[in-house]
């Protein structure tokens, strides 16, 4: 492994654990047995290093999704996929919740780039869910929409420590917006009669 990959990963590992506000460039220079000097070389400043931890972290994420999904054969088998993944990420010893969530909470309004890496990582979350579906299936906008909230939900629930034993309530959850029916006459008698 070359340098800069293994500052990678042990930024990474840091800003998961700790968070990004909370780890300081001389931390990461001591866990990774480096110069400062070196560090700067690489990557210039702390935000370019969080910059690039998230870009691989997306890339890795975005390989191993789409490596289960399309092994799957189905909307419910792809759906199944992606849950089964997430379910095994939250049973990891290093999960600590999304690191781009956490991205967002600590830089929006304060560094564009990384918050939009953190916005545009969710965005290929939900395209990711909207490929889920098979082409012309009704209402599946909206079915992406709950379905990425309901995703979403699940990781805050890990992150607490909620998950565990709640797997197949989950999936029958997930499956159940899967079928549900979203067109605007349903709603709108679903609204009358909550009234």
């Amino acid at each position: 492994m070359n340098k800069k990959e293994h500052i990678l990963d042990v930024a990474e590992a840091l800003f998961n654990k700790f968070g990004y506000t909370a780890v300081g460039v001389d931390l990461i220079r001591d866990k990774a047995e480096v110069s400062k000097t070196s560090m700067y070389r690489h990557f210039g400043s702390k935000n370019k290093l969080i910059e690039r931890v998230l870009m691989r972290r997306h890339q890795r994420f975005e390989e191993e999704l789409n490596a289960v999904v399309s092994a799957a054969a189905g909307h419910e088998n792809r759906l199944d996929a992606i849950l089964d993944w997430h379910f095994a990420w939250f049973r990891a010893v290093n999960f600590k919740g999304c690191m781009f969530m956490h991205a967002l909470a600590e830089f929006k309004g304060q560094d564009d780039v990384i918050a939009q890496q953190a916005l545009q990582h969710k965005a290929w979350l939900k395209s990711l869910l909207f490929s889920v579906f098979e082409p012309g299936q009704k209402d599946v906008e909206a079915k992406t929409e709950v379905i990425m909230t309901f995703l979403e939900g699940m990781i805050i629930r890990a992150e607490f420590g909620e998950v565990a034993g709640y797997e197949d309530i989950y999936r029958i959850g997930a499956k159940a917006l899967a079928l549900a029916d979203f067109s605007v006459s349903k709603l709108g008698a679903v609204a009358k009669t909550a009234t």
